[in-house]
């Protein structure tokens, strides 16, 4: 197939050559028959001639003038006769650089053509195992053309198309994951909740008991209720978060004014962390320190994103513990995706935990202090939104978060 191509093109531009061999052709023989005189002239010149003999042998006292005259046409008719002798060894000149163009052209064009299948076949070949790769489901195609032709453009488009795979099956894998994660704790918060709730009741009615006993045995033993309540209570707040996080509802997703929704946020929780200060990072077009960009929406849950900005300042808040800061908001939009970074300038998160940081459990606080649900609840929460949450950098400086959201409706399959 690609020899039946290659030989249509050859024969095609030999067509043309041709066609332009015939244009310069034709130019030639209507320069030659301009520059050559046409046969009735030197008969006409040559009649001159001899009529100017016969004038001076019968004008005698004239005979100079018709000598001088005799003489410069025959200069002339002499003059034309080497033209004409000479324009059939022109003509044929002409014609052999013509000819010797035509083939330098030819070949010259074949060549290139040549050329550039030959440079554009090893590109076609690495384009094609790349489609392959990207059928087979591999999700780190890479083509490496940067080239501005339609192979790169379709090299670049293939690229792309196998990163967005390549985020899809990260999105889908958190998703099973944290689901998996939500069954696990559902049958937990089940099986702990029966036991919790007879042990109370058990140990009330003890309570109750030794409630009238004045004895220093029945104090201790009231002191013991009380201890064994607290810790009861304990126990089942971390029920109830595990309860929460396995029944989190599905987000209502209606379309807001993003910008309009974080000023809302702004004026709500701006002092809601002694510690903590909320901002606007500082971006071309934005004016003042609450103020976002306008016009950007997405459908969201109102109330289950501002849940995950909660959870996130609070982290902040507490990674800080007793010095003061900050929080920056930024709110950029793509083509498909709104983009939310919230970046902290707390201590960062410890480089050994990041790759985990969204899984339950995970936390960096001193037992008794928190659960390490927060983080997996605003993941679950964004990829129920069909967007995402990443950690996109940590260090000593500071965190950054990055909320991903989808500009339009996606369905939910």
């Amino acid at each position: 197939m690609r020899f039946r191509a290659v030989l249509i093109s050859v024969i095609l531009m030999g067509l043309a050559a041709l066609l332009v061999f015939h244009f310069f052709q034709r130019q030639l023989t209507r320069a030659s028959n301009v520059f050559a005189a046409p046969p009735e002239v030197l008969a006409g010149l040559e009649d001159s001639l001899e009529d100017l003999k016969h004038l001076a042998h019968l004008e005698p006292e004239r005979q100079a003038e018709y000598r001088r005259r005799f003489d410069q046409l025959e200069t002339t008719v002499q003059r034309l006769r080497i033209l004409e002798h000479g324009r059939a060894d022109l003509q044929k000149r002409y014609e052999q650089l013509l000819l010797a163009l035509f083939l330098i052209s030819v070949i010259a064009v074949t060549g290139i053509y040549a050329w550039r299948q030959s440079r554009h076949g090893p590109r076609l070949t690495r384009l094609q195992e790349a489609l392959r790769d990207l059928a087979a489901g591999s999700t780190e195609v890479r083509v490496g053309d940067r080239g501005r032709d339609t192979i790169g453009r379709i090299g670049r488009m293939v690229e792309h198309t196998s990163n967005v795979m390549a985020k899809d099956r990260q999105r889908l894998a958190s998703l099973e994951n944290l689901s998996s994660w939500q069954e696990a704790a559902r049958r937990h918060a089940h099986e702990m909740r029966t036991p919790l709730t007879t042990s109370r009741l058990e140990i009330e009615r003890l309570a109750e008991q030794l409630e009238g006993d004045p004895s220093q045995r029945a104090t201790e033993h009231r002191h013991l209720a009380e201890s064994a309540l607290e810790e009861l209570d304990r126990l089942s707040a971390f029920t109830r978060r595990f309860t929460s996080f396995a029944r989190l509802p599905r987000p209502r997703l209606l379309r807001q004014d993003l910008g309009h929704w974080i000023e809302e946020f702004f004026a709500a929780y701006q002092n809601a962390w002694d510690n903590l200060t909320l901002k606007v990072a500082t971006r071309p077009g934005i004016t003042g320190p609450n103020t976002t960009e306008p016009g950007i929406t997405a459908p969201v849950d109102r109330d289950m994103l501002r849940q995950v900005l909660v959870n996130l300042c609070d982290n902040a808040a507490t990674a800080l513990g007793a010095r003061s800061g900050s929080v920056a908001l930024s709110l950029t939009a793509e083509e498909n995706w709104v983009l939310l970074d919230v970046t902290d300038d707390g201590p960062g998160i410890p480089e050994d935990i990041r790759s985990r940081v969204f899984e339950p459990y995970t936390t960096t606080s001193t037992i008794g202090e928190g659960m390490g649900l927060g983080l997996a609840i605003s993941k679950k929460i964004m990829l129920d939104h069909h967007g995402n949450l990443e950690l996109l950098s940590s260090s000593a400086s500071g965190t950054t978060f990055r909320l991903t959201l989808p500009r339009r409706e996606a369905h939910s399959g």
